[in-house]
């Protein structure tokens, strides 16, 4: 039996890194997506899998634009076509604003779309290929909204919520095993961030939003393969391989900070409940970041020019930011027009000058000696000041709130 399993496609996401494209009006980075997303549904057709796992995570929210959910759905039509069963799982980014069911995703069910299933439960689905039945175990992305009352986690600190979620959810799951075949393959999908886990782009994105599964849950001599969402850089987590526990990681790059990671999905193959599995990298627009201090160069300008000339092979059709610092009296030394025309190569690019005497000081007197501002006020003067950090702003004050009330609720 084979099948392929990939996971935060994101479509949608990463629109400043592109452009729009005169020929279609789309932004670029979005034909980027769906061409890698497009080469995953080529993939599975040719290789003749038996079932395709999707591990969550279909847009970076729960109502993408319709054009968005054009180009997806046109892309896992061509599965319907193929009669190749599918498993569309439900990430954090699906979950509806209430927590309940895949705003994005829940549409495929209520349509009755053939051989797909969409993850809303933590449930055991059947499924029967044309290599034979498998099990499949959905455990979408779940919060404590979905599975307690607020009598139930009033007063509580976050802690000891996450740790009921997870008595609640190894409940849940001991049952559905229980309930299992064990002469046919199972495998178990989930959403979910484990322990252990090396993070990708999700890294501030997890902090303060959700809790770590036990590894101990996933490890099960029932299971054959367990198959991950959520974390975007790909990675088994039981390198013994009984069962193996893997994240394919995104299938492309969503910013600078997977900069260094291979994208692809993995391939799966079930011989007699035997696993194989092997990872296939998928050919994704190169993030390049080039770095230069010229505070001690005669010719800064012709320093930065050196150092983009020096990659330029890798920043050829890539999305590139230029990071050069100096000093301030080096500032009328650089003619940003000759800086735009030796990056002029690149797909699309960013330029970040850094004056080290700007680095050298305190940057906000706001936060200087004498200033009385409560702890969260501070964390959002300094974010706030952070253009790299902007975006992940209500994150991290989330993240921040959530810690000062289990301290103030612990004291």
């Amino acid at each position: 039996m084979k099948i392929l399993h990939l996971s935060d496609i994101h479509l949608g996401s990463s629109f400043s890194h592109g452009k729009i494209n005169p020929e279609t009006g789309l932004n670029t980075r979005l034909e980027d997506f769906t061409r890698s997303l497009s080469a995953c549904i080529d993939d599975a057709i040719a290789s003749e899998v038996d079932l395709v796992l999707f591990g969550g995570d279909a847009f970076p929210d729960s109502t993408p634009a319709p054009y968005i959910q054009a180009a997806f759905a046109n892309q896992f039509r061509r599965l319907v076509d193929k009669n190749i069963p599918t498993v569309l799982l439900i990430g954090n980014h699906d979950q509806h604003s209430q927590g309940m069911g895949g705003a994005s995703l829940s549409i495929y069910d209520r349509l009755g779309v053939p051989n797909f299933i969409v993850g809303e439960k933590l449930k055991t689905h059947t499924i029967n290929t044309k290599s034979g039945d498998i099990q499949v175990i959905t455990l979408p992305w779940l919060t404590p909204n979905v599975l307690f009352t607020s009598l139930e986690t009033e007063g509580e600190s976050m802690d000891k919520i996450y740790g009921l979620l997870i008595q609640k959810i190894e409940l849940i799951l001991e049952a559905e095993v229980r309930k299992l075949n064990p002469n046919i393959p199972t495998i178990l999908l989930g959403h979910l961030m484990a322990e252990r886990a090396t993070l990708g782009a999700e890294r501030y994105l997890a902090v303060g939003k959700g809790f770590q599964v036990p590894l101990s849950l996933l490890i099960r001599p029932e299971f054959d393969y367990v198959a991950l969402g959520h974390v975007h850089k790909h990675q088994n987590l039981n390198p013994k391989n009984n069962p193996p526990v893997v994240y394919p990681g995104s299938i492309e790059r969503v910013d600078f900070s997977e900069e260094k990671e291979e994208k692809g999905y993995v391939l799966i193959d079930i011989i007699e409940k035997e696993v194989n599995w092997q990872f296939c990298p998928l050919p994704t627009r190169p993030f390049v970041t080039i770095e230069v201090d010229v505070t001690a160069s005669d010719n800064p300008l012709q320093t930065i020019i050196n150092a983009i000339a020096h990659k330029s092979k890798k920043i050829e059709s890539a999305v590139v930011r230029l990071i050069y610092r100096l000093r301030s009296e080096q500032i009328e030394l650089i003619n940003i027009k000759e800086i735009h025309q030796a990056l002029s190569m690149a797909h699309t690019y960013t330029i970040k000058a850094e004056s080290v005497s700007e680095l050298a000081r305190a940057r906000l007197p706001e936060l200087g000696i004498g200033r009385s501002l409560d702890p969260l006020e501070a964390l959002s003067t300094y974010l706030n000041n952070r253009e790299d950090l902007r975006d992940l702003v209500p994150e991290m004050l989330e993240a921040a709130n959530q810690l000062l009330n289990n301290v103030t609720m612990e004291v």
